[in-house]
């Protein structure tokens, strides 16, 4: 008896420039709505089901018309990933294949972040995180809009942020104060409300490998950007660590969390 032949080797890279990659080719799409319908599936791994496929995604009713166009879609994508299990319906919920969804940049960037919370050295805990880092090339399914795309984006940058903030923690730990502080501004530039304290520690980070100029100059862009983003102003100490520092101080030569002791019994 012959053997079936082996399912194609499929990679999704969903973040930065979208594509799907199967043995090694990029995928032509014959019709938008099979792609559509991939990142949507992609975006939801629990499952959705069709009738809020239909109006989350295209904006349809479930008519026989709007049913017949899914099932099109459907059946599209399915032949162009080369597998007719590429996509599975369980209990009138449609979901990608396990394998379709380990086979993502997204599962990639969250596993790595995950076991990097269980690694036992510091060192093996900076590797993951750099694992993880390595997946997110981008914004997620910049090629998209919808609700839908906002809440998976804001999902994967947590990630990204909470990888970016671990790390410059270890590095900070290690007194790697110039990778440290990498770390910090590319966190805030991913998400500039990543909390005031990290503000801080930027700060502090961009005196002690630059100068005070950096680091006030970032205080000023934070300011403006709590203003007219968000109309509410820095707080206090955040104010009076910008003082210091203008004065010359420098609060990461002894340590930043000894800093903020000292500030918070001044």
């Amino acid at each position: 008896m012959t053997s079936p032949p082996d399912p194609p080797h499929i990679l999704l890279r969903s973040m930065g420039h979208a594509t799907v990659v199967i043995d090694g080719a990029a995928v032509t799409w014959p019709a938008r709505s099979a792609e559509e319908l991939l990142w949507f599936l992609h975006a939801h791994p629990a499952g959705v089901y069709r009738y809020d496929i239909l109006n989350l995604l295209w904006g349809l009713e479930d008519t026989p018309a709007a049913a017949n166009r899914f099932r099109v879609a459907l059946h599209r994508l399915r032949h162009c990933l080369r597998r007719p299990d590429a996509v599975l319906e369980r209990g009138g919920r449609y979901q990608l294949h396990p394998d379709l969804l380990a086979a993502s940049d997204t599962h990639s960037l969250h596993q790595a972040l995950s076991s990097s919370r269980l690694a036992s050295t510091a060192r093996e805990r900076e590797d993951l995180l750099r694992r993880a880092l390595a997946a997110a090339d981008g914004e997620y399914l910049p090629q998209l809009q919808g609700d839908w795309v906002d809440q998976a984006r804001s999902h994967h940058r947590a990630a990204i942020v909470e990888a970016e903030l671990t790390l410059a923690a270890l590095h900070c730990g290690a007194q790697e104060c110039t990778l440290a502080a990498q770390a910090l501004v590319r966190a805030a530039q991913e998400d500039p409300l990543i909390g005031e304290l990290h503000h801080q520690r930027l700060m502090a980070c961009l005196a002690t490998t630059r100068d005070r100029f950096a680091a006030i100059e970032h205080y000023r862009r934070y300011r403006h950007f709590l203003s007219h983003e968000v109309g509410d102003t820095p707080m206090p100490d955040t104010v009076t660590l910008a003082e210091r520092i203008k004065a010359g101080e420098q609060p990461c030569a002894d340590g930043f969390p000894d800093f903020m002791d000292r500030q918070g019994r001044s």
